[in-house]
């Protein structure tokens, strides 16, 4: 449309524009519709609230310093993502307009269309991308534990086309759901709410990084308040740095406070541990295993524990670091999931340990051990202190 400097306008925008409208159209808009057409929008929306009286458009373009081309452009983006309506009426010298201003789409609602989101990432990038959504949605309600039951939605046959470029969903970066991680069972909301951005910036609050977080939860039996304070001592404001290993660290020295449970192997890992030690202290060797487990193995806390309990059972109470990783080896290649299956796949290896009869296999002392433990061998076939423990692990192995 050709406007000239002389043509008159009134703005009308119904409802108002709130805070939150105004977050929307600068982080999610501006990329898409260039910062013109949001000085330009915004500009109307004060007119709008301001003056009710026709206007000439050389009002507008000393306020917003735009030139009629540029003004021009501007009201189509505004209109190509419906934030404006244009009505004319042609006058014999002056041709007079009003524009109807809409209000925003609420950053969730942006965030999940997956058209503007695929131009706002082809715009942006992905990692600008996924800092935006981040922020917006810090607030948003963690779905672990419920299951997604929405209804499909058939798309217009112009927008499918748009989805079909390659475009995925974003989601907020720390909605661990049963779908994306079952070893997981830490309180993400609490934690996101009760976390303040200038104790754990948004920045830093990767997939990768609350991940860590919610496994060392996991494993240690921590609450999303203990985790709030151990975060907030591995964080480095100055240089915008997260430590992970500091963070295993300290959540390794701190008590759990997760609640007895009806089910034994629900609790974590080490709090099960510390119980069949009658209490004592897990070492820091066992709590590193344990940790290898979780975060490597990617066992769940109730399969972990059932392992621990049969390996314990089978080896006189004790965890040699290779058995551990030999039977998690196996039952990581077996898809071992679920406790039910760690139990069956226990019963089945104590039951291999046994012969036919039902009675338990011996296994004999090498003579040339027995010579050394009697101090008859010579020092030049001495076994190693290695090799004793594994034949004594072997003969344990194979007792009730």
């Amino acid at each position: 449309m050709e406007i000239k400097a002389s043509d008159t306008y009134r703005c009308e925008l119904s409802g108002g524009l709130s805070f939150e409208g105004i977050v929307s159209l600068s982080e999610l808009y501006q990329p898409l519709i260039t910062p013109q057409a949001l000085v330009l929008y915004l500009t109307m929306a004060a007119e709008a609230s301001s003056l009710k009286t026709q206007q000439s458009h050389a009002r507008l373009f000393s306020l917003t310093g735009l030139d009629p081309i540029a003004f021009d452009q501007a009201v189509a983006r505004l209109e190509e993502y419906m934030l404006v309506r244009v009505y004319q009426r042609r006058g014999d010298r002056n041709d007079s307009y009003i524009y109807t201003l809409n209000t925003p789409m609420s950053a969730r609602s942006f965030i999940s269309s997956s058209i503007y989101m695929k131009r706002y990432m082809n715009v942006m990038g992905q990692k600008q991308t996924e800092t935006t959504v981040s922020r917006l949605q810090a607030d948003s309600i963690a779905t672990q534990g419920y299951q997604d039951i929405t209804r499909a939605v058939v798309h217009r046959a112009d927008a499918a086309a748009e989805e079909e470029s390659g475009y995925t969903t974003f989601k907020p970066r720390y909605r661990f759901t049963s779908v994306d991680d079952t070893t997981i069972n830490f309180d993400y909301e609490r934690f996101i709410a009760s976390t303040s951005a200038l104790v754990y910036p948004v920045e830093l609050r990767t997939q990768e990084n609350l991940a860590t977080i919610g496994k060392l939860a996991t494993i240690y039996g921590l609450s999303a308040d203990q985790m709030r304070i151990l975060v907030s001592k591995c964080v480095n404001l100055k240089t915008m740095e997260f430590n992970s290993d500091k963070l295993r660290i300290l959540a390794s020295r701190t008590e759990g406070t997760q609640k007895a449970s009806s089910d034994v192997y629900s609790l974590s890992p080490v709090s099960f541990l510390q119980a069949k030690q009658n209490g004592a202290e897990v070492t820091m060797t066992d709590k590193r295993m344990i940790e290898h487990l979780s975060m490597d193995m990617h066992f769940s806390n109730e399969v972990i524990n059932v392992m621990l309990e049969y390996i314990l059972s089978v080896s006189a109470n004790r965890l040699n670091p290779r058995f551990v990783d030999m039977v998690a080896g196996e039952w990581a290649r077996d898809g071992i999931e679920t406790k039910e299956q760690a139990l069956l796949q226990a019963k089945k290896s104590v039951s291999k340990n046994r012969n036919s009869t039902g009675s338990p296999i011996k296994v004999d002392m090498p003579e040339y051990i027995r010579q050394q433990q009697e101090g008859t061998l010579p020092k030049s076939r001495k076994a190693t202190q290695e090799t004793l423990d594994m034949v004594r692990e072997m003969q344990n192995k194979m007792k009730d």
